[in-house]
């Protein structure tokens, strides 16, 4: 299979074909704001399987979904404490992804062996557009074999999985910079999995800030 490329911005023949990507589960490549992503619609069960085969990735690991506001992560999401909402409400879009119970029709892929699933609402434009376009969450996970470095470039991304990937979006080289920060909020207190580009002392700041605003003195 031949990888076809478009580039932002999207006329309206470049809506319908990703549209129809996304439908069909086609397996994909775009930009997010550190690396080029691999993977398509998130809600689709066969894709998410395919991409952790294509990856090599190990199974117990959950592949991460890219969303566009709070009503698909709420869909995602068996249930969202109200810390988690100031988080998302201080911080996303953005360099931070969440961690929660998953609700129980996501798929497989997206849910780790604690049943728990990893939300993130991007920043990237074109990220934004394909949500906006297909009406589904992305797979979030990068566009390399398991363990490789992150791949910056459209056709690198692509030519990394051959003959796998149907439809490549090219919106230039990606920046690179340090992954997003990934916090646990199904435990109490907040976990940080893992710090990233957001500063795990502005994330505590957020809280501690509504905590007093909260409590009564």
């Amino acid at each position: 299979m031949s990888t076809e490329f478009l580039r932002p911005p999207f006329d309206a023949q470049a809506r319908a074909r990703i549209a129809r990507a996304l439908a069909g589960g086609a397996v994909m490549t775009y930009p997010t704001e550190t690396s080029y992503a691999l993977g398509g619609n998130a809600l689709d069960g066969g894709l998410c399987a395919r991409i952790v085969e294509l990856k090599g990735r190990p199974g117990a690991k959950a592949l991460l979904s890219l969303i566009e506001g709070e009503a698909m992560a709420g869909a995602l999401a068996a249930e969202i404490a109200p810390a988690a909402r100031v988080l998302m409400e201080r911080f996303w879009p953005g360099a931070l992804t969440l961690v929660f119970r998953a609700a129980p029709g996501a798929p497989e892929r997206l849910r780790d062996a604690r049943g728990t699933i990893a939300l993130r609402w991007s920043s990237h434009p074109a990220v934004r557009e394909l949500i906006g376009i297909g009406g589904v969450p992305l797979i979030g996970t990068s566009a390399n074999l398991s363990g490789a470095e992150p791949l910056h470039d459209a056709r690198a991304a692509a030519e990394a999985f051959p003959g796998a990937v149907e439809l490549a979006i090219d919106d230039g080289p990606a920046p690179g910079g340090a992954p997003s920060t990934v916090v646990d909020t199904t435990v109490a207190p907040f976990r940080v999995l893992r710090e990233g580009n957001l500063a795990k002392s502005l994330i505590q700041a957020a809280l501690v800030e509504t905590f007093v605003e909260l409590v009564p003195e």
